[in-house]
Formats: structure tokens, sequence, C-alpha cells
């Protein structure tokens, strides 16, 4: 398989905003934020790898390998400085390039993101020995959905929490994206007390905007894992998991206006 890291380039700004979409969606999905920030900004509007455009074989992407890309984007583009946002699986990705390009980042707005907290369930798939269980529930849908059932009956996680996996993996592609993307994704967790501390250091403002009904991404633990400067800001909205790509769209331009940098 080729592989290809795709982006669309929208706006006229004269300053640059990266984005960064979750799983199972394409650039497209964000095109709400575009259209809201396209006067302001110039934008480049990710697919993530495994995802819309983009390709890649099915191997580890290490921080070092996106280090690598993300700089050749960079200069293929004249970008000195950016602005990051990015909804769930793509917080993962805007976390790590902030890592990676601290002197760089001017802001990053999270919403709803992955790569902070890790939830049982995850680790487990991404452990060696879980791991190859994971790939054969992905293989074997029936066998999975029995396993649900099991989860749900013994109580060990809320039925919501059932009915979203059985709606994101009903179909063979997605389990095939979720495995892949969890599996080679996974060096890309970003290391949360380096972060905090470039945070402190740097005074980067990071606007993290969540959901008082997403289960996927628990307020609380979120805020436990994150320092609390003055320049981490929390803005919550009563909306659940897939609610906050829309319910955010406001939001976010004013954000990135207060910013001004």
């Amino acid at each position: 398989m080729d592989q290809e890291l795709f982006y669309e380039k929208n706006g006229e700004g004269e300053k640059t905003l990266i984005f960064f979409h979750g799983f199972g969606q394409n650039h497209k999905i964000l095109s709400p934020w575009v259209e809201l920030t396209n006067k302001q900004y110039t934008i480049y509007n990710f697919d993530l790898y495994y995802h819309g455009n983009s390709s890649r074989p099915d191997i580890i992407l290490s921080p070092e390998e996106w280090k690598s890309l993300f700089a050749n984007f960079l200069k293929e583009n004249n970008i000195d400085h950016f602005h990051l946002a990015a909804f769930s699986l793509g917080g993962r990705f805007a976390l790590t390039t902030y890592q990676l390009f601290p002197e760089h980042t001017r802001s990053i707005t999270l919403v709803a993101p992955d790569g902070i907290y890790e939830n049982f369930w995850y680790l487990l798939a991404v452990s060696k020995g879980g791991n190859k269980l994971f790939k054969y529930f992905m293989l074997h849908p029936t066998v999975f959905n029995r396993f649900l059932k099991l989860v749900e009956k013994l109580k060990l996680t809320s039925s919501q929490m059932i009915r979203f996996a059985q709606k994101e993996l009903f179909t063979k592609e997605n389990r095939k994206r979720v495995y892949r993307s969890w599996t080679y994704f996974r060096p890309l967790q970003p290391k949360l007390n380096l972060i905090n501390d470039l945070i402190k250091s740097k005074k980067t403002p990071i606007h993290l905007i969540l959901g008082s009904k997403d289960l996927l991404v628990p307020i609380d633990k979120i805020k436990s894992k994150m320092d609390k400067s003055e320049s981490v800001y929390y803005h919550i909205l009563p909306l659940k998991h897939h609610q906050l790509i829309d319910g955010a769209k406001t939001l976010i331009p004013s954000l990135l206006e207060e910013v001004n940098l």
C-alpha cells in the first residue's frame, strides 16, 4: 500500500490553522469549522491515516516518523507558526504535534480529545496479549457481539457505551479501521508530563471543549490529567460526544480570536 497524507487547503488569512478530525470521519466533517474561520486563517484540514484520502501500510506510526512527515509538510507550505484544532482521535495528533513542535504552536483547541484519558478497554486492546484478542474480535463480529452482551450483563460498562460500540463497529470497514487506528497510532500517546510543562513554560493557550453528556471523554478524567495552569481553559457544553463538532463550531472562532497571536 502506498502512503499518502492528504489535506485540503482553504482560506486566505495570514495565520495558519490546522484541523484533525475524529475516528471514522474525514476532513469534510469539519467543514462547519472551516466556513467560520477561513476569512482569518489559511486552513489545512487533514485526513488522518486509514481515513478519507490518506493511506498507509499497516505499520506502527512512531513520533519520530510523524515529526519527519509534519516537518516536511511545514517546509513544503512555508509555514512557521500555526494553531491546532482537533476533535476526538484528532486530539492525539494535535497533542503529539504540539509535543514535537512547541516553538511553532500558537494555540491548541481540543474538542472531546483522545490521547489524554485512556480507558480500561483501550489499554486492554493495545496491550501485548489483548491486541491479539482485539484483532480476533474485529475479524469475528458475531463473537464480538456475544462478548458485548456478556459485558453488559455483568455491568462492566454502561448500556450507552455498548450501544455506541455496536453502532461504530457495525461495518467491516469500521472494525478494520478501529483496529488499525488503535494499534498503529498507539505510539502517538502524548507525554502529558512534558505537555503540561510546555504549557506552563511557554504559556501556550489550550482550550478544552467537553460535553457534560459525553461518556467517551469524561470531564473529571480530563481535568485530573491536565495541569491547572492559567493557560488551560475548559468550556463545558451540555452535549454528547457526536454532537460536539457542530456544538463547538461557533465557539472555536471566538476562542481563536481571543488568542490573537
